[in-house]
């Protein structure tokens, strides 16, 4: 029984996350670009995204100072974007992705513990450029 809940809680994130992923996508240019001295919901946002998906150990303040550029960098090199600091399109859809595609990791995997993902892609996809 305990199986079936996770199983159709797990189904319905995954509707959820899709479509707001959707959602997304349709509004590429919805976001400015992100970039020292940015604060706010969005930096908030992407500082969650780089500590799941890439480690990067910011803790979520909303400010765009030294070490979430230095962790934005670090996400640029490792994805083959231009490594400038700077999020904007190229930069917030590849965020996006990776988001995307460590949720339906998790999913794949039964791991429970990275359901966050799916929230954070219906709370903040729409949030990032891109």
């Amino acid at each position: 029984m305990r199986t079936h809940t996770w199983t159709r809680r797990t189904a319905a994130l995954t509707l959820g996350a899709a479509a707001a992923l959707a959602l997304t996508v349709g509004s590429a240019n919805a976001a400015g670009n992100l970039a020292t001295g940015s604060s706010g919901p969005a930096v908030v946002c992407l500082q969650r995204a780089l500590d799941d998906v890439d480690g990067a150990g910011l803790g979520q303040d909303g400010q765009f100072g030294t070490l979430t550029r230095n962790a934005v960098v670090h996400f640029q090199s490792e994805h083959g974007l231009s490594a400038d600091g700077v999020v904007g399109p190229n930069t917030g859809a590849t965020v996006k992705n990776a988001v995307s595609q460590a949720y339906y990791a998790a999913h794949r995997a039964n791991d429970p513990s990275q359901v966050e993902l799916g929230n954070w892609t219906s709370t903040c996809g729409s949030q990032l450029p891109g």
